[in-house]
């Protein structure tokens, strides 16, 4: 079935499965108007990510490090006082308003939790960080230690500004790599060691700007060495030096488009699954990062283990999950965002350990609620029903929350940074205000050295400074902790807040939940991929990239 996209004027497929699915959930009559990559962006538009504010609890008074700034339009408390005494205001429904305009009235009286997280130790500046210990700007991930500037990464150590990238230690730049140590600037790279600037490599050690090797090592840009000429000339290239580093960078780019061979597709041990990113997924389509998952469609970032989930965005071992953003634990959550441990559950937010709830927000280990009001299970779905029937009327039902809902501004949100676009400006996101510079108060980049290797009295005077990152418009510091690893390491000291140089990396990954159709350069056969069309020319699909390497 096909429809054409109410923001994009596209005319987009509907498929089969997606169908299936939506008559799942009840859904069948009521067909998606915009491309999956909109409602991606919209779903991902309710997931604050990547900023922290010193604000007051609104119930206690204490400071605390939140996700959200003094000026959310809902009421923040410390997370453990939500918890244990969340006591959100209930109302009755009323038939003559519209369901939004109802619930956004409860919504900004009722309290949302600071932060997401828990057992972690010293890791105050993290968001939806789970069992972790002393981690700094960190966000969405789990089991990782002494690591600062990471995002959707499990089981680091000593590792700095990485993304998507798991059990791996001492190493700086990992994107989409795992069981690595003592590397820099690895992209889609396994078991690599002692190594800078990688793609696509396996098994391999002491390696300088190669791509697609298999147990190698001391190769410079994929040439065999012997040990002794790959210690002599490793010596040249200083990494602690910033324009070392970054001119490396620009090498690797050029090899990433000259000389290296790309596999069209990053689909791993999948059956009948499409997307990209992906592992251990059965039946999954046009899904992408996301692994262990099953029956689904249109999924983006989720955590492992989840079935059937249609049209969302951040959801952990969940199943039937619908149109919803961070839906956690939970099963059969339709229209719901950052919702867990709970089932059965309608438009609503911010719940906790709840069941059979409509309507409502900030609730915590309560049941047959609408609105926040208590009913007894047999009012409780005959109300719905005629809520339902209502929305269906104001033409409501079937539509996720308006984007003022959003308890944080667009640009603080997941779709901030995956997707910066303009057209957001026109769904009525708000937008934090960017921050001003105050030049008597900050520094000059140009003063930080550009060798990390600098003396105790220089690192001394660089971890009181504050910059200012004029692309980014933020300040940044640059730690003790930070001047330590980069020594350790022989990195170059930061030179920019880390959100730039995070989304840097993610633009190795092109997550934007839209694939282009090209040919394989080998046979010449339709693939989809998320490539640019510059790298067509050694781009494979995954029979092609299998026969040769």
């Amino acid at each position: 079935m096909k429809n054409t996209c109410a923001i994009s004027k596209q005319t987009f497929e509907i498929s089969d499965q997606e169908l299936d699915l939506r008559a799942k959930f009840g859904f069948a009559d009521t067909l998606p108007n915009t491309l999956p990559k909109h409602r991606f962006q919209h779903l991902g538009a309710f997931w604050p990510q990547w900023h922290f504010h010193k604000r007051k609890c609104n119930k206690t008074g204490k400071q605390v490090i939140s996700i959200f700034s003094p000026e959310c339009p809902y009421p923040v408390w410390d997370r453990k006082e939500w918890f244990n005494h969340s006591n959100p205001p209930e109302q009755d429904f009323d038939f003559k308003q519209s369901f939004f305009q109802q619930a956004w009235a409860l919504f900004q009286k009722s309290p949302i939790p600071h932060i997401f997280q828990s057992n972690n130790e010293n890791c105050e500046y993290t968001d939806d960080f789970y069992n972790s210990k002393n981690c700094y700007l960190c966000h969405s991930g789990q089991n990782n230690e002494d690591c600062r500037y990471c995002y959707g990464c499990d089981g680091l150590k000593d590792v700095y500004y990485s993304i998507f990238s798991f059990d791996s230690e001492l190493c700086i730049d990992l994107i989409n790599s795992s069981k690595c140590f003592n590397s820099r600037f690895l992209l889609n790279s396994k078991n690599c060691s002692d190594s800078s600037f990688l793609y696509d490599c396996r098994n391999c050690s002491d390696c300088l700007l190669c791509s697609n090797l298999r147990n190698k090592k001391y190769c410079i840009a994929n040439k065999q060495l012997t040990k002794t000429e790959y210690e002599q000339q490793i010596q040249e290239w200083d990494f602690a030096s910033d324009s070392t580093y970054q001119y490396t960078v620009s090498i690797f780019e050029e090899m990433m488009e000259k000389t290296a061979w790309h596999k069209n597709l990053e689909i791993e041990q999948c059956e009948n699954s499409t997307g990209n990113f992906l592992r251990n997924c059965k039946n999954c389509e046009n899904c992408y990062m996301i692994s262990n998952h099953e029956d689904c469609a249109n999924t983006v970032f989720s955590g492992p283990n989840a079935k059937n989930t249609l049209d969302s965005l951040g959801n952990v071992g969940s199943e039937l999950v619908f149109n919803s953003c961070l839906a956690v634990y939970s099963y059969n959550a339709q229209f719901c965002f950052s919702v867990d441990n709970c089932r059965f559950t309608q438009y609503s937010a911010y719940l906790k350990n709840c069941q059979y709830c409509f309507a409502c927000c900030g609730l915590v280990n309560k049941k047959y609620c609408i609105l926040n009001k208590q009913y007894k299970e047999e009012e409780y779905h005959q109300l719905v029903e005629k809520i339902t029937k209502h929305m269906r009327s104001t033409g409501e039902w079937g539509q996720f929350f308006p984007s003022y809902f959003a308890a944080n501004p667009y640009n603080e949100s997941y779709s901030g940074v995956i997707f910066p676009l303009e057209a957001s400006e026109k769904q009525n996101f708000r937008q934090a205000q960017r921050e001003t510079r105050e030049t008597s108060k900050t520094a000059e980049i140009s003063e930080i050295p550009d060798n990390s290797s600098c003396t105790n009295k220089e690192a001394k005077w660089l971890s009181q400074q504050v910059f200012w990152d004029i692309i980014n418009k933020r300040p940044f510091q640059i730690q003790a902790e930070d001047i330590k690893f980069a020594q350790k390491i022989k990195s170059p000291l930061p030179r920019n807040y880390y959100i730039g140089r995070m989304k840097r990396n993610l633009k190795w990954m092109n997550l934007e939940g839209e694939l282009r159709i090209t040919k394989c350069s080998k046979f010449g056969t339709e693939i989809k991929t998320h490539w640019p069309e510059a790298y067509d020319h050694h781009l494979l699909s995954k029979k092609a990239y299998l026969e040769k390497f």
